[in-house]
């Protein structure tokens, strides 16, 4: 696997990562595809407001104005949340952990020789996926599911120097 570094005097260079994996939501909709169902739901509710108003019963459209703003918000949180990513990366002495979360990225660079990969249940039978080195502690593994999570965590405990603890 090769990943491109970019030097301070602006050279690309093409560095071999022992091992990286990229988890991202499920996003199955292009944002065309978004607008033109935005579009679609809309136009329910304004022909219905329109009927109710055409019967004199114009207090409705407020009420559609509400649904369509909620809507239309509900869309917008999907829009902005639709390229974020998890990454965890293996290259040499480096485990990189590297989070985005709508314009936010974050990174986490740990020792995967004195990290600890730990898997945990919460109460509500989700399994959540922690890797700690040093003090440092990061969540991995948000846009998997519980098989997925095990997996990852059988798969970084072998390819580190990881503790593995359920």
């Amino acid at each position: 696997m090769t990943t491109s570094v970019h030097l301070a005097d602006g050279k690309r260079v093409m560095a071999v990562a022992d091992y990286k994996i990229i988890s991202k939501p499920n996003c199955s909709m292009t944002p065309l595809g978004r607008v033109k169902v935005f579009l679609l739901l809309a136009v329910i509710p304004v022909f219905v407001g329109i009927g109710f108003s055409l019967a004199g019963m114009w207090l409705v459209f407020p009420f559609v104005g509400l649904e369509l703003f909620a809507l239309a918000y509900a869309f917008y949180y999907v829009n902005c949340h639709a390229s974020d990513y998890e990454s965890i990366t293996i290259d040499d002495d480096r485990l990189i952990v590297e989070k985005r979360s709508y314009k936010q990225t974050s990174q986490f660079v740990l020792n995967p020789y004195w990290a600890q990969v730990a898997l945990s249940g919460v109460p509500n039978g989700d399994l959540q996926l922690y890797l700690r080195s040093h003090g440092k502690e990061v969540e991995v593994g948000n846009y998997m599911n519980n098989e997925q999570r095990a997996a990852l965590a059988e798969q970084l405990q072998k390819r580190t120097g990881a503790t593995y603890r359920k």
